[in-house]
């Protein structure tokens, strides 16, 4: 009997290998093309190319007023509370897997797939699933916030490959898109600065104080909190004889606070709006390896869960630890065990 899978097209290189090579396997293969926003026409279009050269069925799924509301309103909210969020983690749970596990479900199709550079993971003496890390191009820490029910039905072809010999895997499948290159901004916002997409969206965000923390005293003006994330030093606009950091966003004050030496470090955190992976819900305390930005290391930490919150102790002092992003907890062997929004 053969399998059937819902595969997430979005017109690049690594969804369309995942088809590719998910056919190859055996499964009969569908695609979904997920319009999110009104800047989507290229990726369809590049979509359709892939499944006419696979020889298989597109559908889409018009998201862009899901996308608007719980997306965009997720990052203009934390922008306009002095917060610096990451659209991606909210947008793949609550939308993009949801699509395609709500499609699935209506095709009565078990499994859906994307281009994730990740695995999915299964204890067998809890029966919890998680993502767990890989070793090129992890983007685990993407996918934290997905849910047991939308875990255990994801397929992830793309775990422990490597990116360049997937293009030339592609190029030796003739697919279509094997050249086009990696999205790296933000997806919904094109030819503009996310501030200049933010202040037509809400408004101009006013001026105010540098602070200068060690000195008490303000030391020049910043053009809007917006434009600033706590452990930034470069590109501030304003020269002090020394290099500063951003160590704080004052919100009330309308403060960016500035100090002359690189404080910006923290030994304990507090993390709210948890999900659980690997973890089960109702643990008090646990020990782990934590990563508090997509691009950093993991660090050593033991973790207390207290009235919905979890507060992390690191062995060693974190930097830059940046309300709005996410803190991710693994085991030792990279499995995702829970994580949360970093307060």
């Amino acid at each position: 009997m053969r399998k059937t899978v819902l595969v997430g097209l979005s017109g690049g290189v690594d969804s369309a290998l995942t088809a590719a090579l998910l056919q190859r396997e055996g499964y009969d293969v569908i695609g979904l093309y997920c319009i999110m926003h009104d800047t989507d026409a290229s990726g369809l279009e590049d979509a359709k190319k892939v499944a006419a050269h696979l020889n298989i069925d597109l559908q889409t799924a018009d998201l862009r007023t899901r996308f608007d509301g719980i997306v965009v309103a997720d990052f203009l909210e934390n922008y306009a509370h002095a917060r610096t969020p990451n659209p991606c983690i909210v947008c793949n749970p609550a939308v993009k897997f949801k699509a395609l596990c709500d499609r699935a479900d209506e095709l009565g199709i078990l499994h859906v797939a994307t281009g994730h550079y990740a695995q999915i993971t299964r204890n067998q003496a809890s029966g919890r699933y998680c993502v767990k890390t890989v070793r090129d191009k992890d983007q685990s820490y993407m996918l934290y916030r997905l849910e047991q029910n939308q875990l255990s039905r994801i397929l992830f072809p793309l775990a422990n490959t490597r990116k360049e010999d997937n293009r030339r895997l592609a190029q030796e499948l003739c697919l279509p898109v094997f050249e086009k290159p990696d999205s790296q901004d933000i997806c919904f916002i094109k030819n503009e600065s996310y501030v200049d997409y933010i202040e037509r969206r809400l408004g101009a965000f006013p001026e105010g104080d540098f602070w200068l923390k060690d000195e008490d005293r303000a030391v020049g003006t910043h053009k809007g909190l917006i434009r600033y994330t706590v452990g930034q030093r470069k590109n501030l606009g304003i020269a002090l004889g020394t290099p500063v950091y951003v160590s704080e966003l004052d919100r009330e004050r309308n403060r960016v606070v500035l100090s002359r030496t690189d404080v910006v470090n923290s030994t304990v955190i507090r993390v709210n709006s948890p999900v659980f992976q690997g973890l089960e819900p109702g643990c008090n305390e646990f020990t782990a390896e934590a990563k508090i930005r997509f691009s950093a290391k993991t660090a050593p930490c033991t973790v207390t869960i207290k009235d919905g919150l979890l507060y992390a102790v690191f062995e060693s002092p974190q930097r830059a630890a940046t309300p709005g992003q996410s803190a991710v907890f693994y085991d030792r062997e990279g499995c995702i065990l829970c994580g949360g929004f970093i307060q």
